[in-house]
């Protein structure tokens, strides 16, 4: 029975002989590692700057819809402002027609690219019960690609 022996410089040069070869096949894993983390990178990326667009969007159409709803609201002021004058205590104003008026806003920051129309309608007086007022006012505001409406109903009454 001979046992073969073998010697440890054999044994040895097998282990770097098993090691070189596996170095040589993983040798192209490296470049194909860094490839995906760059596309992975890259795709977070343009996701982030999506959303980033996305909401930067939306806040402009929710600065839009605010500058709408307050220049509404102004203009159902203007014709209040119409229907019970501010100098007269108690008196009530004749401005209430049915027919669409211009609010004139101010031209400032705030009412850029607005405009304003408001419209009164009043239902008659019965016994004990006073005048009702009823304001409808519609605004627009728009710039080149945004364009936002807003419209405010108001219902007032004289003392």
């Amino acid at each position: 029975m001979n046992k073969p022996c073998i010697s440890t410089m054999y044994h040895k040069a097998n282990i770097r002989k098993k090691n070189a070869y596996s170095i040589k096949k993983q040798s192209g894993s490296a470049i194909i590692i860094a490839i995906f983390v760059i596309i992975v990178i890259s795709l977070l990326g343009a996701g982030l700057m999506s959303l980033q667009r996305d909401s930067a969007e939306s806040t402009s159409y929710e600065v839009y819809a605010a500058r709408a709803y307050l220049s509404a609201y102004s203009a159902s002021e203007i014709g209040l402002a119409q229907i019970f004058p501010l100098q007269i205590s108690g008196a009530v104003g004749t401005k209430c027609e049915a027919s669409k008026t211009t609010a004139i806003l101010p031209d400032t920051v705030g009412f850029h690219g607005c405009s304003a129309d408001y419209s009164c309608t009043s239902r008659a007086a019965s016994a004990g019960i006073p005048t009702i007022y009823t304001v409808v006012s519609e605004a627009t505001c728009k710039n080149s690609q945004i364009n936002t409406r807003r419209q405010i109903t108001v219902e007032a009454s004289s003392l």
